[in-house]
């Protein structure tokens, strides 16, 4: 019975996905360049464009904001804006930092470049259940979307079970909107991956068995925009993946990323080019970002 279970399943499971592949813009099993961090970004876990070839760098346990110069390769300056803490991700807003941290508290560091720096903290209904991991300041509504790599939810009579969630942090009000802008349906990620038959097939067989958490496979560490197209960007550590939404949800595309060269990818940005940028934390080696430009055939 257990193996005419497995082989219908492993049957239905090949054949093709309900909504089309979109072909990615880049390259993720070749980077442009790669960028050697030191010791003290050993554990880089968030990354976003400042301008000027230079990327604001988080890790998550010191309060602090790196500026990595790219022509350098090395870090150029330093703020130190709080405690030790399980610092996630981090946002740029001209010369002001946003950096999350894993409960939901937001930090605004103005002035984040110099050393007069102004720190003030926003709580959140977000907590440590939702362990939020991924940030990214949203232009076209002055607001910073907010992933959940936890749970998704933080009404008590809506858990939204089987979905990832990304919040809104309205940056005039200066509150988080309690209602999710965006929920990503976990099944569909699982269909959807841009693997063999094969892979896609072995996947589902572990999951049939009861080996892996059929929703465990996509947890959200790093979020970003694209500036050229308006895409949103869904790294996850978690299940080595890429996913592409468009403004309404729709998901565009799932990438597999080889373990091999994302040894623990945590975070996302683009350069106003369109150039993509991911981190990696070290896991007992060096940190490390990696460059992918866009293709030029396409």
């Amino acid at each position: 019975m257990l193996a005419l279970t497995i082989l219908l399943a492993l049957m239905s499971f090949c054949k093709s996905p309900d909504i089309p592949f979109k072909k990615g813009l880049y390259n993720l099993g070749n980077p442009d360049h790669r960028y050697l961090m030191p010791a003290s970004l050993e554990e880089i876990s968030g990354i976003s464009w400042t301008g000027k070839g230079t990327l604001a760098c988080i890790q998550d346990e010191d309060g602090i904001v790196y500026c990595y110069g790219l022509k350098e390769e090395k870090v150029v300056s330093e703020v130190k804006f709080g405690k030790d803490g399980d610092y996630e991700d981090i946002s740029v807003v001209k010369n002001t930092a946003y950096v999350l941290k894993s409960n939901g508290h937001i930090y605004r560091v103005k002035n984040f470049k110099k050393n007069e720096i102004k720190v003030k903290r926003y709580k959140t209904p977000l907590s440590s259940k939702n362990d939020v991991e991924g940030m990214v300041y949203d232009s076209s509504e002055n607001q910073l979307l907010i992933a959940c790599k936890g749970s998704p939810s933080i009404e008590k009579g809506n858990p939204h079970k089987g979905y990832r969630a990304v919040y809104s942090f309205d940056l005039e009000k200066k509150q988080l909107l309690e209602k999710p802008v965006y929920l990503i349906d976990l099944r569909k990620i699982e269909g959807y991956k841009d693997q063999g038959n094969f892979t896609q097939a072995s996947s589902k067989l572990v999951q049939i068995l009861g080996i892996t958490d059929p929703y465990g496979n996509f947890r959200p560490s790093g979020l970003a925009i694209h500036p050229l197209t308006d895409e949103i960007y869904m790294i996850s550590s978690v299940g080595k993946l890429l996913v592409v939404l468009d403004r309404n949800g729709y998901i565009l595309g799932v990438h597999a990323l080889d373990p091999n060269l994302f040894r623990q990818p945590e975070g996302i940005c683009f350069s106003p080019e369109g150039d993509l940028y991911i981190s990696n934390e070290g896991r007992g080696g060096k940190g490390y970002v990696l460059k992918f430009k866009p293709k030029t055939n396409e």
